[in-house]
């Protein structure tokens, strides 16, 4: 009872002071190579539904749900922010308390598995500390919406089998029908939830039952998905097959920097994943969840019958939306390309293997010992890492590169594909330069593009145009991961994390 009582505690506590956090730091974080495409779509989107614009039939991002976005464009116009910064940095809020909001229910899901609140609290953090996830819960309205999301999903799924309710099974499908929308990845989740009412509706000779409740669910998230996708309005089987064939092989065909070789999306070695979440997730995160996962297997091989219990069945659920995924685009050859983060959604099931690790481990006391030492001093480093790095945690490299020669990641990995570093790369010439008019070269668009999150006083005093002309340049390496030999001399500033240049400031004149 104590303990029930201290998990009441501190859900909300962790949820508030993340919150806080949240609020004093989002205005800081630059804007991302996406953003203004993604706003574009879910532009596209609104005018389809409020006025009569027929641009949505020949948008090429037509086939990306909006479930996400198009929230984020009727608040835009419902509080009409005055410039770009306003509008991104209130994406970057809303991103980012979703992000916590599924941290939340994390937390009450360990707790639902394990009813003890120490589990909960290290789930909370696992979750919330991972460097490179934190960081994108601000502009990445993509990857991170569907992670938090899938973790609400997750937390409805384990609630619908362990009481097998129509409003529970309603709330699921509810939720099913959004992630779909955000990612059609999301389809394995009604797949699997089928396949197991199935079966335990086979075990209680209740099959009828149970093919209701599977039944009134799937009306459901077909009813949401088809209400939050305008694109299936028109045509929704043509249109939903057509989006799957496009994600199934998407439109990306850059070269990108991996392990030392630029690579084509389309031909990644089946290492690309599991390599990415190897070298970005904190050591000791890893370490445990693979002995959850380990942990888990034995049981499954010696106990088969954890199949057939409704909570041990969640810490199965994680293994296979841990593994399954993984496994799926190996062998369908998906195209992948900037690190994992279309795979984030694997992590909170790595997670629940973690903390499934954790409570085996507690029946034996050195061991018990060692693990809750090693997860504990694995939280107050990454802790320190986020203090020290505000704002550029989304390139982070764990000790297995940041131990390597300086600049390693840089010349061997993607490190600020997303060009977020320019934001703070501005801020410091305005700092060290007293010039009022600044002259700047920018590598790639998100230069122009964080421009814009500068104040009003800070903008006046920058022109970003021709190299040829400027007082300064700026990269963060993206297309161009070798060094530019002749601006060698001229190197004036980096910002520098993991042992690693992400971005560098030459001073041409």
């Amino acid at each position: 009872m104590k303990d029930l009582q201290i998990h009441k505690y501190w859900g909300e506590i962790l949820l508030v002071l993340s919150v806080l956090i949240g609020l004093i730091t989002y205005q800081n974080y630059g804007a991302s190579w996406d953003e203004p495409q993604q706003r574009a779509t879910g532009i596209v989107n609104y005018d389809y539904i409020f006025t009569e614009s027929t641009q949505l039939h020949s948008w090429v991002d037509r086939d990306y749900g909006v479930a996400f976005e198009l929230p984020l464009i009727i608040i835009e116009k419902t509080f009409h922010p005055q410039s770009d910064r306003e509008i991104y940095q209130m994406r970057h809020l809303i991103s980012h308390l979703l992000f916590l909001i599924s941290a939340y229910f994390f937390y009450r899901l360990i707790f639902f598995l394990h009813k003890k609140a120490l589990w909960a609290v290290i789930g909370f953090l696992l979750y919330t500390t991972h460097p490179v996830i934190y960081g994108h819960s601000f502009f990445n309205s993509k990857d991170l919406p569907f992670l938090s999301i899938f973790t609400i999903t997750l937390y409805f799924l384990a609630k619908s089998f362990n009481d097998k309710r129509l409003l529970n099974f309603l709330v699921l499908g509810i939720f099913m029908g959004i992630l779909v929308n955000i990612r059609l990845m999301g389809i394995m989740v009604p797949v699997l939830v089928v396949f197991f009412m199935v079966i335990d509706g086979i075990i209680a000779h209740k099959i009828l039952r149970h093919l209701s409740l599977t039944l009134c669910m799937s009306v459901m998230m077909i009813l949401v998905l088809y209400l939050t996708w305008p694109n299936l309005w028109a045509d929704p089987i043509v249109n939903f097959k057509q989006a799957l064939e496009n994600m199934s092989q998407f439109r990306f065909n850059r070269e990108m920097m991996f392990m030392g070789s630029l690579v084509k999306p389309t031909e990644i070695p089946w290492t690309y994943i599991p390599t990415w979440m190897g070298i970005t997730t904190p050591i000791p995160y890893l370490i445990l969840g693979l002995t959850g996962g380990v942990l888990l297997l034995k049981e499954l091989i010696t106990s088969p019958s954890i199949l057939l219990n409704s909570r041990n069945r969640n810490n199965l659920f994680a293994g296979a939306f841990f593994l399954f995924p993984i496994l799926a685009i190996i062998y369908l050859h998906s195209v992948l390309y900037d690190g994992w983060r279309q795979m984030y959604f694997v992590y909170p099931p790595f997670i629940i293997l973690a903390i499934y690790g954790l409570n085996k481990l507690k029946a034996f006391p050195f061991w018990n010992k060692i693990s809750l030492t090693i997860i504990s001093i694995g939280i107050l480093y990454t802790l320190g890492f986020h203090i020290q790095n505000r704002y550029l945690q989304h390139t982070y490299f764990n000790a297995i590169i940041s131990s390597q020669d300086p600049d390693f990641a840089r010349k061997n990995f993607e490190v600020d594909y997303w060009g977020v570093s320019y934001k703070q790369g501005l801020e410091y010439i305005l700092m060290n330069d007293t010039a009022y008019s600044i002259k700047i070269s920018v590598a790639n668009f998100p230069g122009y593009l964080n421009e814009s999150m500068l104040s009003t006083e800070q903008d006046d005093r920058i022109v970003i145009g021709d190299l040829n002309e400027a007082d300064y340049f700026l990269t963060e390496y993206r297309f161009h991961p070798h060094e530019y030999d002749r601006l060698d001399s001229l190197k004036f500033h980096a910002l520098r994390t993991s042992n690693n240049t992400t971005l560098q400031i030459f001073k041409l004149k």
